[in-house]
């Protein structure tokens, strides 16, 4: 969820919000476009190589790769035009609604994929036969409700709430909604969110990770150990991301609400501005081709083929023996 921020400092502010605006101007500027033609590179190959979808363990990670790229063609661009203007780019309450559902919609949406995709991992590594057996119900449906949730939830939360929105047209996504300013549920919206679903992720990894390393040997003895270990790279290649973007702000959040101090405060009333929330959102493209393999061979053929080719019939130089 976002909250409010001025579009210039006022006296008492730690943070200069004007100098933030414009470093995360341009750090967003720099990087939207190059994200945007890798995101287009993986469709193409991944439209070329249809078996890719068929395979259950590339699924989850391509369908965060989808709500990624409509983060970055549907939120993103918003975002860079607030970031330049200082103002909202349509200021009314309807574009206001739609702004601040759809980033909050698409950010709770990555963060409970990511979180299911950690829990999923570990079946697909020590309980392959039982997902597959079940995969409709364990795979699926899941991955479908996770989407539908965020987008219902936060309609609601947004819309339906019993309280009057009043939207900041000088701030990010129109500030806040007037249920995250509730004090008892703006803090259940946000652990629900974002801090829930981090702990998973971490959770999860750190006992996915442990578990692997434990039946390492046993895994080698079965010959499956090169097999399984791509599957935790797949895993850390993609919420790796998320370590750097939401586990700092989750962070100062908390210790917010239990010791709130002047510097939190201000941090959690701007924290989208920081921007860190895109770094997921702009190094898709990358996380995607690094977490399905097929991907991986195709960009690895790709700076295979532009390597200097040194053949049998090249020229080497004489090594001198000594005699004549």
């Amino acid at each position: 969820m976002s909250s409010s921020s001025n579009d210039t400092t006022s006296v008492g502010t730690i943070l200069n919000i004007v100098l933030a605006r414009k470093i995360t101007f341009g750090f967003l500027i720099t990087l939207i476009l190059p994200s945007v033609i890798g995101s287009c590179f993986v469709f193409y190959r991944v439209i070329q190589k249809r078996e890719i979808l068929k395979r259950l363990n590339n699924q989850l990670i391509f369908c965060l790769f989808i709500i990624y790229f409509l983060q970055a063609t549907l939120d993103l661009p918003l975002t860079i035009t607030f970031l330049h203007h200082g103002e909202v780019p349509i200021p009314n309450y309807t574009f206001c609604a739609y702004w601040f559902i759809l980033i909050s919609a698409l950010n709770m949406c990555t963060m409970h994929l990511n979180a299911y995709l950690s829990i999923e991992r570990y079946f697909l590594i020590f309980h392959n036969k039982f997902l597959f057996q079940y995969k409709i119900i364990l795979h699926y449906i899941p991955m479908i409700l996770i989407i539908i949730n965020s987008i219902v939830f936060i309609y609601g939360v947004v819309i339906l709430y019993p309280c009057e929105n009043q939207f900041n047209y000088y701030a990010l996504a129109c500030g806040t909604s007037c249920s995250v300013l509730d004090p008892t549920f703006g803090v259940f919206l946000w652990i629900f969110s974002f801090v829930a679903p981090l702990l998973i992720i971490i959770l999860s990894n750190g006992f996915l990770l442990t578990r692997v390393i434990l039946h390492k040997r046993r895994m080698l003895q079965k010959n499956v150990w090169q097999k399984n270990k791509g599957m935790v790279l797949q895993l850390l290649s993609v919420t790796g991301m998320l370590y750097i973007s939401w586990l700092p702000i989750s962070i100062a959040t908390v210790i917010n609400i239990a010791h709130s101090t002047p510097l939190l405060l201000e941090l959690h009333g701007n924290w989208l501005l920081v921007g860190l929330i895109y770094i997921p959102v702009l190094s898709s493209p990358m996380t995607a081709s690094i977490a399905i393999p097929e991907l991986r061979v195709d960009i690895r053929g790709w700076f295979n083929r532009r390597r200097p080719y040194v053949g049998d019939g090249q020229t080497r130089p004489t090594i001198p023996t000594g005699t004549q």
